[in-house]
C-alpha cells in the first residue's frame, strides 16, 4: 500500500491539487459543498462487465505494459507513481519500515534502469509535457524548510540545473522553465517562473501555484487565508483571472481535448477518496460521479473515458474504466486486497496507471 503517498496526502492535502482544463469565464465560478448520498451506489469490480485492458501505460506487480511491450520495472519495496518520457519510463518507488527511503528511477525501453533520485523523505516529480525534461524535489525536513529542485534529461540523466529554495512547491515544469509556489514567511506567498536555462527568476503573481496544467494554460492556486484547504483555479498566462474557486473539491486531471475534467474532495483523510466527479470543462458543472472505495489517482484514457482502481466492500480490487455518464466496466483481472482497518478506508490492486 502506499503508506508515504497516503501519510503526505493527509498532511499537505492542499499540495496535491492537480489541474484541469477549463475553457476561459467571464467570471469566478464559487464551487457549492458536494454532499455525500447515502442512495448513491457504490462500485463493485466484481460485478462489472470485462472490458479491454488499459490503453495507457500502467505497471502490474513488477511489470511495466506498454501495448505488447513488456517491460521488467523495479522490484523494490512498493510502487507509487509511473511517468513517460523520453526514451522510457520513471518510477517512484519505496520501502517502509526501518528503512524507509523514496527513489526516483528512470527505466529505458529496453530495460536498463538509473537511480535519478533517492533521499528518505518524499521526492516530488514533475515531467515536461514533451516528456524531455523532469524536476525533482526532495521534500524538506528541517526548520529551514529549504529543498533543492533539480532538472534533468530523463533519457541521458544529465542535470540541467538545480536550485536551492525555501518553502517552494513544485507546481509545473516545461522544456525551459519551472512553475514554482513559494510562501516566503508565510506572509508572502508568490508564484514564479524559473527560466532555469537563462538562469532568471520572474514572480507572476502574489499566490502560490500548489499545481499548474502548461497544456491547457490552467493553474491552481492555495488559499490558505481562507481555509486548509481551498484553492482558486485560474489562468495561468493570466493568473489575476479567477475561473473557479472552492474548499471542497478540486479538479484532479484534464481530458486531452480540454472539455472535461475528473474531480474529486479536496481533502478526504484516507488512503482513497469516496468519489469522483466529471464536471463540464468551462462551467465545473458535475456531469457525473461514481462512489465507492476508489482510489486517489485517476487519468483519462481519452476523451470520452477515465480509469481508477477500485475495491469492494468485499475486498475485490481492480482497475475500472468509466465513461461520461458514470457507467463503469472492468479493465483488469481481479485481485482480492484484504480491506484496511477504518482509518484508510481503501487499498489498492498492484497496479500503477502512468500520470498523463
Amino acid at each position: 500500500m502506499d503508506v508515504l503517498a497516503r501519510s503526505r496526502r493527509s498532511a499537505t492535502r492542499t499540495s496535491m491539487v492537480v489541474v484541469t482544463a477549463v475553457v476561459s469565464a467571464l467570471a469566478a465560478v464559487v464551487l457549492p459543498l458536494l454532499p455525500v448520498s447515502a442512495a448513491s451506489p457504490r462500485i463493485d469490480p466484481a460485478a462489472m462487465p470485462r472490458g479491454a485492458d488499459p490503453a495507457v501505460v500502467h505497471l502490474v506487480r513488477d511489470t511495466i505494459r506498454d501495448g505488447d511491450r513488456r517491460i521488467p520495472a523495479t522490484r523494490r519495496g512498493e510502487h507509487g507513481a509511473l511517468w513517460v518520457v523520453a526514451g522510457g519510463y520513471v518510477v517512484r518507488d519505496y520501502n517502509v519500515g526501518p528503512r524507509r527511503s523514496t527513489r526516483v528511477v528512470f527505466i529505458s525501453r529496453t530495460g536498463e534502469r538509473r537511480v535519478v533520485a533517492r533521499s528518505r523523505l518524499w521526492i516530488e516529480v514533475r515531467v515536461s509535457p514533451t516528456g524531455r525534461r523532469m524536476a525533482t524535489q526532495v521534500w524538506p525536513n528541517d526548520l529551514t524548510q529549504r529543498s533543492v529542485i533539480t532538472v534533468s534529461r530523463p533519457r541521458t540523466g544529465r542535470v540541467v540545473a538545480q536550485q536551492e529554495l525555501r518553502l517552494a512547491t513544485l507546481a509545473a515544469l516545461t522544456d525551459h522553465r519551472v512553475l514554482v509556489g513559494r510562501r516566503i514567511r508565510w506572509k508572502d506567498p508568490a508564484t514564479v517562473w524559473w527560466n532555469y536555462e537563462r538562469k532568471t527568476v520572474r514572480r507572476i503573481h502574489h499566490q502560490a501555484a500548489v499545481a499548474a496544467d502548461v497544456r491547457h494554460d490552467k493553474v491552481v492556486f492555495d488559499r490558505s487565508d481562507d481555509g486548509e484547504f481551498c484553492n482558486r483555479v485560474a489562468v495561468l498566462s493570466r493568473p489575476a483571472r479567477t475561473l473557479w474557486r472552492s474548499c471542497q473539491v478540486y479538479p484532479h486531471q484534464w481530458s486531452p481535448d480540454g472539455a472535461r475534467a475528473i474531480a474529486t474532495h479536496t481533502y478526504f483523510d484516507a488512503a482513497g477518496t469516496d468519489r469522483w466527479w466529471v464536471v463540464d470543462g468551462r462551467t465545473a458543472q458535475r456531469q457525473a460521479r461514481i462512489t465507492g472505495r476508489l482510489d486517489w489517482d485517476a487519468v483519462w484514457e481519452d476523451d470520452q473515458h477515465f480509469l481508477t482502481k477500485a475495491q469492494s466492500d468485499a475486498g475485490k480490487a481492480a482497475v475500472i474504466r468509466c465513461d461520461l455518464t458514470g457507467s463503469c466496466e472492468r479493465a483488469s483481472r481481479i485481485w482480492d486486497v484484504p480491506l484496511p482497518d477504518d482509518s484508510l478506508y481503501y487499498a489498492p490492486p498492484p497496479v500503477v496507471l502512468a500520470d498523463r
